[in-house]
């Protein structure tokens, strides 16, 4: 039986940093990064979506506003704490929220990892379910034949559902030109087309004169498990240490 995936909340004497992961995935895919950072000295909180990191069934159930909320309680968690001058990252849809916080709620600095502001496919965001579906399932231990007659029985998903992801990550592009914290931008050079545009349209509309660039040789989408993970996460923490804030001590923190 597998477990739902669990917050990670890890508190140092730093600053804070919150990590959003991607659309299908948990907490667990952040999981690496956030204690190389605490192990660095910040304080770091990955919190899991509504109706990620459990059964197929409970994110069928759940809407991109779930999703969107669920960043919010990430970020007030954190501010609930003490602090005031906090990190977002955000891997793909994770970097979509991240963009709305920033925007929304201010921020420390920005770092977006293979984040999409452009249209993908529907077809492609379903096959993005689907496979989730699929091997939740075969760690689930289920045999073929019953996976094959779940997904049979649950798909294709509403088209609906998707369209409002879809449109969610679409209206996201007008917050760019609002974002003037320092940013850090991240892209496997082995991802997708549309992530790359994407990445050049997050470059040239973001007016933050700030900016920094990095694209990894041998990744593709999920950059926090992909091969040039150990070179991402020293980046970040040169992007994060170049741009100190106040911290908050671990002896004036909300237990």
């Amino acid at each position: 039986m597998i477990t739902k995936s669990k917050d990670l909340y890890l508190e140092g004497p730093g600053p804070a940093v919150l990590l959003l992961h991607s659309f299908t995935g948990s907490a667990n895919e952040m999981r690496g990064l956030a204690r190389f950072l605490h192990t660095a000295g910040y304080t770091c909180y990955a919190p899991n979506y509504a109706g990620h990191g459990e059964s197929p069934e409970r994110l069928f159930a759940t809407t991109i506003e779930d999703v969107w909320q669920s960043a919010q309680a990430g970020l007030a968690f954190l501010q609930d704490r003490g602090h005031n001058d906090i990190f977002l990252i955000g891997q793909s849809l994770g970097g979509v929220m991240a963009l709305r916080l920033a925007e929304q709620s201010g921020c420390a600095g920005l770092v977006l990892l293979s984040t999409p502001i452009l249209e993908r496919t529907i077809a492609g965001l379903e096959h993005r379910v689907r496979r989730y579906t699929e091997r939740y399932f075969q760690f689930d231990d289920r045999s073929p034949e019953w996976i094959v007659d779940f997904v049979d029985r649950h798909f294709p998903r509403p088209e609906k559902d998707l369209r409002a992801l879809q449109q969610f990550i679409l209206d996201t592009g007008v917050v760019l030109p609002k974002i003037t914290q320092p940013i850090a931008l991240f892209l496997g050079a082995l991802d997708d087309a549309v992530y790359h545009a994407s990445l050049e349209r997050i470059e040239t509309t973001v007016p933050s004169r700030d900016q920094k660039k990095v694209l990894l040789p041998n990744s593709k989408h999920l950059l926090t498990l992909d091969r040039d993970k150990q070179r991402l996460f020293e980046e970040i923490l040169i992007f994060l240490k170049t741009h100190p804030v106040d911290s908050l001590k671990p002896s004036s923190a909300v237990q």
